[in-house]
This record gives C-alpha cells, structure tokens and sequence, in this order.
C-alpha cells in the first residue's frame, strides 16, 4: 500500500460502528438498514452526541452518513461498501452535491485532511467528475507541501500522488487548463524542466486567463536555461553528442563561469573526438574548481587514451592530492601504472581502490589480475 492510501487509511480509528439491537428496524425511504450491517459514525460526532444527550432517544440520522462517507473516504476496501452507498443514494438523491460542498467548506476552514476524505469519497461514487479530482489533487499537494517544509519525507510522496492525480485529469481530459498550470509547477519542482515546459506550452493553448496566461510565459521564460541543460544531459546519455553540444553551447555566454557546464562541453567534444577542445574545457573547469575528481578523472583519461601515459599519472597524482579519496583516481593511475610496468605501484593503487569501492566490478577483476600476476613473477 503506497503512502498517501496508507496514511488516509489510518484514519479508520475515527470512525465508530453501531450496531442495531435485534428489534430495531431503519428505514430510509425505500432502503431498509438491516441489524447485521454495523453503522459507520465519526468518533468525534458520537462523542458529541453523548455529551449533548442525544443518545438517550436517537442517533442523529445525518451523523450516520457523514460516517458512511468518511467511511467511503479511508477506506475503499472496507466490506458491504455496496449497500452503504445505497443508503447514501436512499437518503439524498443528491448526495455527491452534498459531499462536495462540505468538503470544500472543510477545506475552505483549514481542515484540509477531513475535506480531502470526503474528497476521496466523492472520487470513489463518481471517479470521472474532473473538478472533484482536481480539489483532491490540490489537497495532496497542500499536505505535500507542508511536510515538506517540515521535511517530513511524506512530503515528496503527497506531491507525487497529486501530480499522479493531475496527469489522471489531462489524459480524461486534454482541454482542463488548470490541470496543465499546476503539473507545470510540479515537474518544475522535480526538476523536469522539459515536462514542466511542455505542459505550460499545452496550457497556453487551452486556457483562456489573460493573467494566468502571462504568469506562465513568464515562467517557461525562467526555466529556459534549464530547459537547455536538461535538454544537453539527455541527448549526452544517449551518447549523440552534437545535439548536446549544440544545447551546452547556447548556455556558455550566461554560465561560462560554471565549472559543470565546462565539464560536459568537455565530455561532448570528448564523444566527438575533439581531444583538444575537451582538454581545453576541462582545465577551465579545473581553474575554477580543482575538487571535484571527475575533472582529473576525465582528463587523465583524455591523455592515457592519446598515449601520454606519464601525463595522466601526473594528472591522476594532481587529483588525489587535491581531492578527497576518491576511488576512481586510484583505479585508473593504477591502470597507467600497469602500462608503465610497475606493477607494485599498481596494485598498492587498485588494493585502494578497491578498499574504497569493494562493489566496483571493474576494481575487484583487476586486483585478481593483478594479484594473480604477481603470484606469477
């Protein structure tokens, strides 16, 4: 069970089930409550009810459909839900009106969790009413967004589930705008900035706002560098690195200051076989940030790859000094060790290697080719 259901499911401690004495007989309308089907009330109502004294005559009918639907609320799965919704049919004809706008005044109250139940109510009598998805939708990222600020990792998954719910509302419906404004926002917030600006461009078909409109051109204006670097990155792991470079390119006048966008300029000229030119980037990169490991990583790898094997060993010894143990180093001065044949030197760097990353495959089969070399001498 996924977090969102299991914490409203949770909430099926709130609830209190009646059960009829033998000789009593409910009737709504044409529906006959039998004593074999125990009657759901919140345990809040009931308490007041007791403290009110009602209970010395009746429980209060309408108490009992609020626990119905409460009820329909937490727990989908919870037996006989059938002939409870006969009795919420049998009571009021109307009674998804009904349902909806307590909700929305529970919301409107702050009591976001009560109307997000009798939300997921309504969801469960009538699953293809857009707006009603739509509240719930914004209920799960108002919850969302709280636990996030109080980072709670509930957080991220009530979000999720509200993006999960909003994607739900577009595809029964590719006109509803709002859906497309608030997933804007929500692939905006995961960093998905390709998604988030798609769907704004979608939403700038079908809404009608004026003012809506022009926030979000404002925002895909905002997202638009990391359009591009998104952009960049995908094309980059699918290894066709023209298009990425074409993408890196168009962010080099605002962030040439930026030791990762060198970096993978540096990996697309690499892909391109442009030893130069990623060499280039990758000093630049270093000038500004001599820390980060891949930078020595990459270009040793650069120059052990053209031959220049003391070269790298020079770069890989820089990195180490600089860096904080990081295995990869190690590994690949080992690897130039290997070329030069100093074969101690190499495998006191791959056994370093190795102690920093045991899970590395391609470290655990060069220290048994190693160690079995040496047994050999």
């Amino acid at each position: 069970m996924d977090i969102v259901n299991k914490y409203f499911k949770e909430n099926h401690k709130n609830i209190t089930f009646l059960e009829l004495k033998d000789s009593a007989l409910v009737k709504i309308k044409n529906f006959t409550i039998n004593k074999d089907l125990p009657l759901p009330i919140i345990t809040d109502n009931l308490i007041e009810e007791i403290y009110q004294g009602n209970l010395e005559n009746e429980i209060n009918l309408s108490q009992i459909i609020d626990g119905i639907i409460y009820l329909l609320g937490v727990d989908s799965d919870f037996p006989n839900l059938d002939r409870y919704v006969e009795i919420l049919n049998s009571y009021n004809p109307n009674i998804n009106a009904y349902i909806y706008n307590v909700a929305i005044k529970k919301i409107s109250e702050g009591d976001i969790e009560f109307g997000g139940i009798f939300l997921r109510a309504l969801i469960y009598l009538d699953s293809k009413n857009l707006n009603v998805r739509f509240n719930y939708a914004l209920v799960l990222e108002e919850m969302g967004r709280k636990y996030i600020e109080s980072n709670d990792e509930k957080g991220e998954e009530f979000l999720t589930a509200s993006t999960n719910e909003l994607e739900s509302i577009v595809e029964m419906d590719e006109k509803y705008s709002l859906a497309y404004y608030k997933l804007g926002f929500h692939y905006k917030y995961f960093e998905q900035y390709i998604k988030a600006k798609l769907t704004w461009n979608k939403f700038l078909t079908v809404d009608k706002d004026e003012n809506r409109l022009q926030e979000i051109r404002e925002e895909i204006d905002l997202i638009d560098d990391n359009v591009k670097f998104e952009t960049g990155l995908t094309y980059l792991t699918y290894n066709e690195f023209g298009k990425a470079l074409d993408s890196f390119l168009k962010l080099l006048p605002r962030y040439g200051d930026e030791w990762n966008v060198l970096y993978l300029l540096a990996m697309c000229y690499k892909g391109l076989s442009e030893s130069d030119k990623a060499i280039e980037y990758l000093h630049k990169a270093i000038e500004i940030n001599d820390e980060e490991p891949d930078l020595y990583n990459e270009l040793g790898i650069i120059n052990f790859l053209d031959g220049k094997i003391i070269e790298a060993i020079g770069i890989f010894n820089e990195g180490i000094e600089k860096t904080d143990h990081d295995y990869k180093l190690y590994f690949n001065r080992g690897l130039g060790y290997i070329q030069l044949g100093e074969y101690n030197l190499a495998l006191k760097d791959v056994k370093m290697a190795y102690e920093l990353n045991p899970k590395d495959e391609n470290v655990v089969n060069q220290l048994k080719e190693l160690e079995d070399l040496m047994s050999s001498i």
